[in-house]
């Protein structure tokens, strides 16, 4: 939703927004001219012109602020009363994460989302791996029900984040560790902190150092513009913050049209040139069982570009001399929500005993 609202065409507002520029504009220009051709007349008029206009649109910008608070803060009211965090809200010191575990079994999965995402990703993951195992997803410190961290947002203070929360709520290891795309690279530091504590890592459409790009400056303003307009209600009233599935699309839109939501992307692209140096300094992860998970190339327009993701996702099973590599066929990057079966089967395959693991995959 983030790359429509910056791509879309000019919607009505837009135009009121660069008429109220233009005109103000226009009317300064004209003043300056007059006075520059001694028409002192025509000066006058186009000041008190100005004036004019400067002051209907400064009214009209504060009724529609308090329009917009009102209207945002009544929307606030509704989500709190319709949505809950379904799971616990765990202090890891001074801060609280939103942790969601279900079913029963070892070793637990911990899932961990992707950039500008929530525990909403894996909504038709979790549900399927609790029927055979315990599982857990979370929000990062930041999105979704979680409250901000003053941490930098790095992998290795995430880890050490996500570790902390499963002490907390007394989840025991051993850990089977799923993570997407961005999460791919906190999953890989949770794994080289904590080996003992890890069971396998799957990485699923993974970032890694080379494939992982800060926003553009345009993509960074807009974020800090949809930061600002927030409890004004635009970003909802537009649309900006909603999406996904439809059945989940009213809890993602409570959870996204949130100011703090727009800072954390922030904070965590401004982590990225730190998060590549921490994961190229991790060369291996020893023999802890590995699957990483790749979205179908035939699902992409650069075929040069999907070329490299691919041989990049292959460079990541040398992390391990125990990993294979899947290919989610026909899904691009969304594996989580266009083929949860194939997360679902990588899980099972690393929780069957060695004897019985599957052999498909390359090594």
């Amino acid at each position: 939703m983030l790359e429509a609202a910056i791509t879309t065409s000019f919607h009505p507002l837009r135009w009121a927004v660069a008429l109220g520029i233009a005109v103000p504009c226009v009317l300064a220009a004209c003043f300056f001219f007059a006075r520059l051709g001694e028409n002192q007349e025509l000066a006058r008029n186009c000041a008190r012109a100005f004036r004019m206009v400067l002051a209907i649109e400064v009214a009209a910008l504060v009724i529609v602020a308090l329009i917009g608070l009102r209207y945002e803060r009544r929307a606030r009211q509704e989500d709190a009363a319709q949505f809950h965090p379904p799971g616990k809200l765990v202090d890891v010191g001074g801060y609280r994460l939103h942790l969601y575990c279900t079913g029963s079994g070892g070793p637990t999965v911990v899932i961990e989302h992707g950039h500008r995402a929530t525990y909403l990703d894996w909504y038709r993951v979790q549900p399927e791996l609790a029927q055979f195992t315990r599982v857990c997803s979370y929000d990062r410190a930041g999105f979704g029900w979680s409250g901000p961290s003053p941490r930098d947002r790095t992998p290795s203070v995430m880890a050490d984040e996500l570790h902390s929360a499963l002490q907390a709520a007394g989840e025991r290891p051993p850990f089977l560790i799923v993570g997407h795309s961005f999460g791919a690279m906190n999953a890989v530091m949770f794994a080289h902190k904590f080996p003992r504590e890890t069971a396998g890592l799957i990485l699923v459409d993974g970032s890694t150092p080379d494939s992982l790009p800060q926003a553009s400056l345009r993509t960074r303003l807009w974020l800090r513009v949809l930061q600002l307009m927030t409890p004004f209600g635009l970003p909802r009233w537009r649309g900006w913050c909603r999406g996904g599935l439809p059945e989940i699309a009213g809890v993602k839109q409570a959870l996204t049209c949130r100011s703090q939501n727009f800072e954390t992307m922030l904070q965590e692209d401004s982590g990225i040139p730190a998060a590549r140096s921490e994961i190229r300094a991790i060369s291996s992860l020893g023999n802890i069982p590995l699957v990483v998970i790749t979205r179908d190339p035939a699902t992409g327009n650069n075929a040069e570009f999907e070329a490299r993701h691919a041989q990049q996702q292959r460079e990541m099973t040398k992390l391990s001399t125990n990993s294979r590599l899947m290919v989610a066929e026909g899904s691009g990057h969304d594996i989580p929500l266009a083929r949860p079966d194939v997360v679902i089967e990588a899980v099972k395959g690393l929780l069957k005993p060695p004897g019985q693991a599957d052999s498909r995959g390359t090594p």
